[in-house]
């Protein structure tokens, strides 16, 4: 029955039956709220038992006549209590018989907070404490075109603490648990950064910012002297909820690159559901059958978000995306809720502690399974980036030992090429200067002295190379950019060959060790075009970027079969390194057509600063 069950009764906190016919009640379309309207109508007033009509989404007002002795016991009654603090018009009286006794000031949420009879979010009136046998309380209440319940509750002094002390129990409790969650959601996104965080906090704020206004805290704490704001908190929130948690899912299963298809339905959904809440903005002050379609339209949308969400989670479980499974439980949770909740505030479910709550808990529990899923999210993160941190490690220590390797190997062929040349040139030297105390002509010992200086000078330039060959000085002074730069302008004063260099890239974000091997590479392949390849002109680009470092040198020079690669020409030693580092060559040549050769390796995660996503 609608009106039965949309019109409770309990003692205390618990529901009780009461004898229902003697209550009666009355819907009326008038606009008078007076007493005076009461005795007009007084006569026309049915009988609650087994009536069947229903009280929500009426252009009507309510009138609720409920003699005391309709309750089987009414000694003790300290208070009766209409535990909804949404109802937008609500003024009660006690008479006696057809008299009246006392009246109560209009209040509601359409009335400032102070309208209240006490300061309480629920309205509650104290019971006259003379001969309550012939005393009937009359309530008008005026909820129009809304939904409209009505609980009504016999208090004992004792009953009316106990309520109030669980009910701030239950607000506090669900108020930290939200304040926990938005400062955890925080640190996870201070530590992660990524939008996903920023999705799940604003949904925290909206979610409980909903379940502190359902139980009538927003207006009592936050703007007791404004009604209007106070009458579309709850559904604002809630409507503002819905998109959060769809935008969220969608990056936490990362649709759009797991089901792109999926993805494009699911932002045009969330762009008509934006649309319509915007528009809802501007009409849902507005009475009458606007505002009920807007109302189911909403709520309609809300319950579109949750299937839409669980078909997606669905199709990401066949695709054996991670985390997809709890989107699935969160949907459904969210889904039951819904339902039973509707089916309570329509009328189709009667009042208990679980029921009446159901949306509340349903959030709370959904929020709750979201958190434990970001939980395991970040637990994986950490545990990828140390195996990550261990993988870079070997890889640098192995980089570290082929790098020491080939300089090794390079250390060994300058000391070959000193022993050779350098020593060779030393013992030219020497015989020139011992020929001179054998034949002491001055002639031949000015000849020998100018000689010997000449080759003293070219051995001392010849070191000089091999030096910053072997211990890039100049690297380390200036930088990589700058040692290049300063090695190619040698090279063009030569004038046999002009080099052209160009730098793109952040390069005081690559270390050292990436700059010695971009500059060991930098003078094989310098001097591979010096000594073989006879061209005129070349050109060198560098590119170093946050992951990847890349190089690109060309010359005019007569080029080759690449098929033929000769290992004189220098390109073993280029292989080694970029091999090295597992970066790729390309080498693109041709007889008499130069010759262009492309490096490109990857910088390591820690050497590149770049946060990464683990899913």
């Amino acid at each position: 029955m609608y009106t039965n069950a949309q019109v409770y009764f309990f003692e205390n906190e618990k529901k009780i039956t009461v004898k229902e016919e003697l209550i009666r009640f009355y819907t009326d379309s008038s606009t008078n709220r007076s007493f005076s309207r009461f005795q007009e109508i007084e006569a026309n007033l049915l009988p609650f038992k087994s009536n069947s009509l229903s009280l929500s989404y009426k252009n009507e007002m309510l009138w609720l006549k409920i003699p005391l002795n309709a309750l089987h016991d009414i000694d003790g009654i300290k208070h009766i209590m209409i535990r909804n603090p949404h109802i937008n018009y609500l003024q009660a009286w006690y008479l006696s018989g057809d008299s009246l006794i006392r009246s109560f000031a209009a209040t509601g949420d359409h009335y400032p907070f102070s309208s209240r009879t006490l300061n309480y979010a629920d309205f509650v009136f104290p019971v006259p404490m003379f001969n309550r046998t012939d005393v009937s309380v009359l309530f008008l209440i005026d909820k129009r075109n809304e939904q409209l319940n009505i609980p009504v509750h016999f208090l004992t002094e004792k009953g009316f603490s106990s309520y109030n002390r669980r009910k701030n129990l239950l607000a506090g409790l669900m108020t930290g648990m939200g304040l926990f969650l938005f400062l955890f959601s925080f640190f996870l996104f201070y530590t992660m950064r990524e939008k996903l965080y920023v999705y799940y906090s604003l949904y925290i704020l909206m979610v409980f910012f909903y379940i502190f206004s359902d139980y009538g805290y927003s207006f009592m704490y936050l703007f007791p002297n404004h009604p209007f704001p106070a009458d579309f908190t709850r559904p604002l929130a809630i409507s503002f909820a819905s998109p959060l948690y769809m935008l969220f899912a969608l990056n936490l299963l990362s649709v759009k690159r797991n089901l792109p298809v999926h993805y494009k339905w699911a932002i045009r959904f969330l762009l008509l559901y934006l649309a319509s809440l915007a528009a809802s903005l501007f009409l849902m002050p507005e009475t009458g059958i606007v505002r009920i379609v807007l109302v189911w339209l909403m709520q309609i949308y809300q319950n579109i978000t949750a299937v839409f969400m669980l078909v997606i989670a669905i199709a990401a479980v066949r695709k054996k995306v991670p985390y997809a499974g709890y989107i699935i439980g969160t949907s459904l949770v969210l889904l039951i809720s819904f339902f039973l909740f509707m089916q309570f505030v329509s009328g189709f479910i009667t009042d208990t502690f679980l029921i009446r709550n159901m949306m509340n808990i349903g959030f709370t529990a959904e929020i709750s399974i979201l958190a434990f899923v970001l939980t395991l999210r970040f637990k994986k993160y950490k545990e990828q980036s140390e195996q990550l941190l261990r993988t870079t490690n070997v890889q640098q220590e192995q980089i570290f030992k082929n790098i020491s390797d080939y300089q090794q190997i390079e250390m060994q062929r300058y000391s070959s090429l000193l022993h050779d040349s350098v020593g060779a040139q030393l013992s030219a030297i020497r015989f020139n200067l011992e020929s001179i105390q054998t034949n002491a002509s001055p002639e031949h010992f000015q000849q020998q002295m100018e000689q010997s200086i000449k080759d003293i000078s070219s051995l001392a330039d010849e070191v000089r190379e091999f030096s910053h060959s072997i211990s890039p000085v100049l690297l380390q002074k200036k930088g990589l950019v700058e040692a290049i730069t300063e090695t190619i302008e040698k090279v063009n004063r030569s004038g046999r060959l002009y080099v052209q260099f160009e730098s793109i890239g952040a390069l005081q974000s690559t270390s050292f060790r990436y700059e010695l091997l971009m500059y060991n590479i930098f003078q094989e392949l310098l001097q591979n075009i010096i000594k073989h390849a006879e061209a005129s002109e070349a050109i060198l680009q560098l590119i170093i970027e946050k992951e990847l470092i890349y190089l690109f040198v060309e010359d005019n020079g007569r080029g080759f079969n690449p098929i033929f690669i000769k290992e004189g020409l220098g390109f073993s030693q280029i292989k080694q390194l970029v091999t090295f580092v597992k970066g790729n060559l390309q080498i693109d040549a041709e007889v008499n057509k130069g010759c262009k050769v492309s490096i490109e390796f990857p910088v390591l995660p820690d050497e590149a600063n770049h946060p990464h996503s683990y899913s």
